[in-house]
């Protein structure tokens, strides 16, 4: 569970060291989540889950199964990596000549510009990049769970699976043809691969307003989650996550090891 060097979806991640001193000294029950669907869910997170007989979520996006298309955060970090960005095709969806001189800087702002698109316009940014970059897009969607792992994954006692959208993108910019592809086309194809119902979904990004949040209602789900609590009203419940996986284990760790050098420094 690695981070590349210029930053993606995975740069929130979590050691296997951290899940597990975390879980071997967690002070009551733990509700953890994983999202994206990511293969070492199964060979690496689910180990530890046992050991410690901790269940947990995982918020599968089923695009990212089918190796349709990669995390825009991903196309963002391998362009921005690039040593010549100077291509009409970055030009157009920045809206500016020069990017960044700086690979982290360029990989923020192309982030940020592929977020705030709906999904078609996303889609033809992505195609442009891919070709004019060469980048390929086995290799930025190899470590996703296939369909067999996921129904690996499904079958365990201590696995639940949500939906995470068809394609991850920030709802609150979709159409609302778009919303309903990514909400209940998800939905219904989980339940295709996996043969029961999928009730229970997370926000990419964690970002959701009262449209958003309308469209995921109407498309089935009992329960949705974001990132950080918020006092918001709807038919479907919006739950405070707190996201271990992506931010908050690692940090958490750190202060359970602050907590025993203190120990350690009281009782000398």
């Amino acid at each position: 569970m690695s981070a590349p060097e210029v930053g993606s979806d995975r740069i929130t991640h979590v050691h296997p060291g951290d899940l597990d001193t975390f879980l071997s000294r967690r002070g009551g029950p733990t509700t953890l989540s994983f999202d994206d669907g990511y293969a070492d869910n199964l060979h690496t997170a689910l180990p530890i889950l046992e050991r410690h007989d901790q269940p947990a979520t995982i918020f599968v996006t089923t695009g990212f199964v089918l190796r349709r298309s990669p995390l825009l955060a991903r196309i963002a970090a391998a362009v921005a990596e690039q040593p010549n960005r100077d291509d009409p095709s970055l030009s157009a969806l920045l809206g500016r000549s020069i990017p960044p001189s700086d690979a982290a800087s360029c990989y923020a702002l192309i982030r940020d510009r592929l977020k705030a698109l709906s999904v078609s316009q996303r889609k033809v940014h992505h195609a442009a990049l891919i070709d004019a970059f060469s980048l390929d897009v086995e290799a930025l969607t190899s470590d996703y769970v296939d369909q067999e792992q996921l129904s690996t994954l499904d079958a365990h006692p201590l696995i639940t699976i949500g939906a995470h959208t068809r394609t991850h993108p920030d709802l609150r910019f979709c159409s609302d043809a778009e919303l309903v592809d990514e909400l209940q086309g998800a939905k219904k194809t989980l339940e295709t691969w996996l043969g029961h119902p999928i009730d229970t979904m997370a926000y990419p990004f964690g970002d959701t307003d009262h449209r958003v949040r309308r469209a995921t209602a109407a498309a089935g789900y009992r329960r949705a989650y974001v990132t950080e609590s918020a006092n918001w009203r709807s038919r479907i419940p919006a739950y405070g996550r707190l996201d271990i996986p992506r931010i908050d284990l690692s940090g958490e760790v750190r202060r359970m090891h602050r907590r025993d050098r203190k120990r350690t420094v009281r009782h000398r």
